[in-house]
């Protein structure tokens, strides 16, 4: 039978002991947070509007929140139609669309419920012809998509 001398028992013990320090250690930090982080993370500043040519962070789904428009100048009422073509949820889904001056004032809008669909028929009489005018759409999670409302040429 092999027996252990009091030499090879004390660096067993002293081994054994590094051994649970350093699990240990290792499994604080990983519940505490504390690890290495993989890459600085960059923060973006978000921007007041997002447009087709200015999507910045959003670009990939660009398409899915810029209002489409379709203006019939020749009413009076109901001659704005605004709508977007993304996919919504419960829990990602258009808040409002409407129509803003200049000074970012409401000229015409709607609030929209949560699931209710990303579509509305606005009036404005007349419709200006200001290049300043914007057809805005507000997502819950991907901020203010505007467009320049343009109108039609009268034939």
């Amino acid at each position: 039978m092999y027996t252990i001398s009091k030499h090879h028992f004390k660096l067993i013990y002293f081994f054994s002991v590094l051994v649970f320090i350093s699990l240990s250690f290792q499994c604080t930090n990983e519940e505490s947070g504390n690890q290495t982080p993989p890459e600085k993370v960059v923060p973006v500043t978000p921007k007041a509007e997002y447009t087709d040519e200015e999507a910045g962070e959003w670009e990939e789904i660009k398409s899915n929140h810029l209002p489409k428009i379709k203006i019939d100048n020749k009413s009076k009422k109901e001659n704005i139609e605004i709508h977007v073509e993304g996919i919504f949820s419960e829990q990602h889904y258009i808040e409002r669309i409407g129509i803003m001056d200049e000074n970012k004032q409401d000229l015409a809008g709607k609030s929209l419920k949560k699931n209710e669909k990303p579509e509305v028929t606005l009036s404005l009489d007349p419709i200006p012809e200001n290049p300043k005018v914007k057809v805005y759409v507000k997502c819950n999670l991907h901020d203010l998509w505007t467009r320049p409302l343009v109108v039609p040429k009268k034939n």
